[in-house]
């Protein structure tokens, strides 16, 4: 098989280790409906409380997920909210408000086996919320992400990507886009094109694999590795870009075809 090469670019995301570990999931997750340039019809519901348990202990909840009223595909709709950690018979907006209460009411239930006695004041956090990339050539891509805190040294932050392929109800995977995803030249590719020295310095593993963590466009495509997956916490998320023209021979022609890859 070619070998694989060519100068790629990295992007690094750099997550500070502050006491929290988590970002504020309410910046980018609106709830107000929206229309995509397709005229793709997107609402959103979200929950969100807190309570005191303790002196010391506040614990807050927060998660909002995205509604498609256009899309009719079961599916489809299962595998959109699988990495939201839903699944229902329907995904009306009631029916997601009612899921949303209930994983809210059992997040902030005290449990009555523990004690909970901070020697400082803490806030205990649990968020998540879905965003929408891109919707462009029957393609739309989505965002989940979420941040926590449970006590330790650090919380924990996340981003998942997934594109799914609108025209025919499915999630689009590496084995899609590539002729062999498992080529071990791959290795060699993402470890070459660290960006931050440091975070190759990081690295917990000894060969990185393409994952199923990805979003593209016409020219690029960019793989995520989230804490822990191939770095230390301290890494924060990695992203890896690799351009279209520079892995052609690794494209099959029937990616390159449907998606107008460029």
């Amino acid at each position: 098989m070619k070998k694989l090469f060519s100068v790629l670019s990295v992007g690094i995301l750099l997550i500070s280790c502050s006491k929290t570990g988590s970002k504020n999931v309410s910046e980018t997750a609106k709830s107000d409906s929206l229309r995509t340039k397709n005229e793709f019809v997107i609402d959103s519901v979200k929950v969100q409380d807190s309570l005191q348990v303790a002196k010391t202990l506040t614990l807050s909840f927060e998660k909002q997920v995205l509604i498609f009223p256009d899309i009719q595909n079961k599916t489809l709709l299962d595998s959109i909210y699988k990495p939201a950690n839903i699944s229902a018979e329907e995904y009306s907006k009631p029916v997601l408000k009612a899921l949303l209460e209930k994983y809210k009411t059992e997040s902030l239930k005290k449990d009555e086996s523990q004690e909970y006695t901070p020697e400082s004041k803490q806030t205990w956090e649990d968020e998540s919320a879905m965003k929408v990339v891109s919707n462009q050539n029957n393609v739309l891509t989505l965002k989940y992400f979420g941040s926590g805190y449970s006590g330790g040294a650090h919380g924990y932050y996340f981003e998942s990507y997934k594109a799914f392929d609108l025209k025919n109800n499915r999630v689009i995977s590496q084995a899609d886009i590539f002729k062999n995803p498992n080529d071990p030249a791959w290795d060699a590719v993402l470890k070459n094109h660290f960006d931050q020295p440091e975070q190759k310095e990081m690295m917990l593993v000894d060969k990185i694999e393409l994952n199923n963590n990805f979003f593209f466009d016409q020219n690029k495509i960019t793989f995520v590795y989230n804490q822990y997956e191939i770095t230390a916490y301290a890494a924060g998320v990695v992203y890896i870009i690799l351009n279209f023209k520079d892995i052609q021979d690794q494209l099959k022609p029937e990616f390159v075809s449907q998606y107008k890859i460029q």
